[in-house]
């Protein structure tokens, strides 16, 4: 458990970035207990940035004592991706479940996209199966009767009838679509501003593209001490388009992590939307 997988500088900025899932405020049933996990991941994610995996690995063994849903969400990633522990997925899964369990949507999020990825199996009934927990978007051909909905037994019965170009084109959209609901995060440019927006992403599986657009932008008051100097900044177009910049950048790394099937009518879509809010407390 101390080590850091070899990953590129991208990558690694990436997998690092996703530690931390929160907005400017992370607004849950319990405030008190989401700090402590804020700064956990913070804490965890500083030793890894630092390379110092020994003490990367101690804040997060203390953080999961606190039985905190995020902290498992970090155990989940880090496991995963085999950050300062030896990468393993059904331990990440675990800890994934345990973070769902716990009210994080992104746990199921997570291990829709892990059960889907080719270098975990693929395992495309877990996969369906945790999709269809998260309650994201439609995903066409996908959807189980109701009795088997609920029926883990019924379930893989069901899909285990389909055919396996079905099988491999849903896999294929549960992928990317877990991987983008489960890794966009506010980006750094809104939260420092104090900016908001809303985000369309339109997914054409059939083609291998994800079409972003922001549809709308919100401005909320900067609280604390305000650098007049640097506020100019909050109006200017890199700053504005911060949030399309982000959902580009997770969909690409979501349609590259996922072998496209053929077979898939190109006129297939998924839709997908993401609205970033700032709450105060």
């Amino acid at each position: 458990m101390d080590s850091i997988t070899s990953f590129t500088g991208t990558r690694l900025t990436a997998i690092l970035a996703a530690l931390c899932m929160t907005s400017p405020v992370f607004a849950a049933d319990n405030p008190a207990e989401d700090r402590i996990g804020i700064e956990v991941v913070d804490d965890v994610r500083n030793r890894i940035e630092a390379q110092d995996c020994s003490a990367a690995v101690h804040y997060l063994k203390a953080g999961l004592k606190k039985n905190i849903p995020l902290v498992s969400l970090l155990a989940g990633t880090m496991y995963e991706h085999g950050l300062c522990v030896k990468r393993d997925w059904s331990t990440a899964a675990g800890f994934y479940t345990v973070a769902f369990e716990g009210g994080l949507r992104e746990g199921a999020e997570r291990l829709g996209a892990g059960y889907a990825d080719p270098v975990n199996g693929p395992d495309v009934a877990a996969a369906l199966w945790w999709w269809q927990r998260t309650r994201s978007a439609r995903l066409p051909g996908c959807t189980v009767s109701k009795d088997a909905a609920g029926d883990p037994d019924r379930f893989v019965a069901e899909i285990g009838s389909w055919p396996a170009s079905r099988l491999e084109g849903c896999n294929y959209m549960v992928g990317v679509v877990s991987m983008v609901g489960a890794e966009l995060n506010y980006p750094a440019l809104g939260q420092m501003y104090s900016l908001g927006g809303d985000i369309a992403l339109r997914f054409f599986p059939g083609q291998g593209r994800i079409e972003v657009e922001q549809t709308a932008a919100r401005e909320y008051a900067v609280l604390g001490v305000v650098d007049g100097g640097k506020m100019h900044f909050r109006h200017t177009k890199k700053t504005a388009r911060s949030f399309e910049t982000e959902a580009n950048e997770v969909a690409m790394r979501a349609l590259a992590r996922y072998p496209q099937p053929r077979g898939i009518p190109a006129d297939t879509k998924v839709d997908m939307g993401v609205s970033f809010t700032v709450e105060y407390q």
